[in-house]
């Protein structure tokens, strides 16, 4: 089975099309994806045929929130998610004057063995997929109703290679 999710734009197109899709619905079913959706039923826009076939041959994950702790500091929150295979994974929401961002996790488990963190007690257990890694900032997002961006930000990159 196929981790949509984790698919890049041409990977996506390329799945659709090997299913006898026409381009645009690459399209559909990547904005699907990045709403949050939990199944393929939800993707209202979409052929019922098409949604089967998918159904059939891709997996669509949406982690559940295991625990969520907020600091009376300042509101930052913890959320612990269940994955799909039963592992748990952690993202931080942090708001700032700017925006709000998320902290993900890209791992369960860690090796590093630092004394202070509980991550690293079982030890690396897997790495996250891209798609669970993309569901942490989307489900933070849906579960906080508070839109993740930096967009309010004044501060200027400087990019240019000679700063590096």
């Amino acid at each position: 089975m196929t981790d949509i999710k984790s698919l890049s734009r041409p990977e996506l197109e390329a799945l659709l099309a090997d299913l006898g899709q026409p381009k645009f619905r690459a399209k559909q079913v990547f904005q699907w994806l990045h709403r949050g959706v939990a199944s393929f039923e939800e993707m209202s826009n979409l052929p019922k045929a098409l949604r089967e076939q998918l159904a059939e041959q891709c997996i669509l994950t949406a982690p559940q929130v295991e625990r969520k702790r907020v600091s009376r500091l300042d509101g930052t929150t913890k959320y612990l998610w269940r994955l799909g295979d039963g592992n748990c994974a952690e993202s931080v929401l942090m708001r700032y004057h700017h925006g709000n961002t998320v902290c993900v996790s890209s791992e369960v488990g860690c090796l590093m063995g630092c004394a202070f963190c509980a991550s690293t007690l079982g030890g690396l257990v897997r790495r996250l997929t891209a798609g669970e890694i993309l569901d942490q900032v989307i489900f933070v997002q849906k579960e906080s109703g508070e839109k993740i961006s930096n967009e309010n930000c004044k501060c200027k990159l400087n990019t240019s290679a000679k700063n590096f």
